[in-house]
């Protein structure tokens, strides 16, 4: 999985949580494990990026720590707070891969009467 292949799936996970934030009670344990197990795609998906070992180790940190607060239900914080607990470290966690700069493999060749070529990802741009 590519760099921008992990942000974006870093941006739908974030996006289905802050779906959530209008209407907290319909975090039921069912939608937090689906979203556990986005996050766990996720994390697959930054151990196959090129980064260094202890990059790599603080953002999967980071993506555990979501699941952790999802997975052990309240710990204390309202479901709101939980969302937003997870928000922000998915934000944190896309943002650290985003400030690397990783190099992204081409993508579709797509040919513009003002624009020859543009093979980058719109993410990585």
């Amino acid at each position: 999985m590519s760099a921008c292949a992990v942000l974006r799936r870093i941006e739908r996970v974030s996006q289905r949580v802050a779906d959530l934030l209008d209407r907290p009670g319909r975090l039921t344990r069912p939608v937090a494990d689906n979203l556990i197990e986005e996050i766990e795609t996720v994390i697959g998906g930054v151990r196959n990026l090129p980064l260094s070992k202890k990059n790599k180790r603080a953002i999967l940190r980071h993506l555990q720590e979501a699941q952790v607060i999802l997975r052990n239900g309240r710990l204390g914080l309202r479901a709101i707070e939980q969302l937003l607990a997870v928000v922000q470290i998915l934000q944190l966690a896309g943002y650290k891969i985003q400030i690397k700069k990783l190099p992204c493999p081409p993508g579709k060749v797509t040919v513009f009467p003002s624009n020859r070529f543009s093979t980058i990802c719109s993410i990585c741009s």
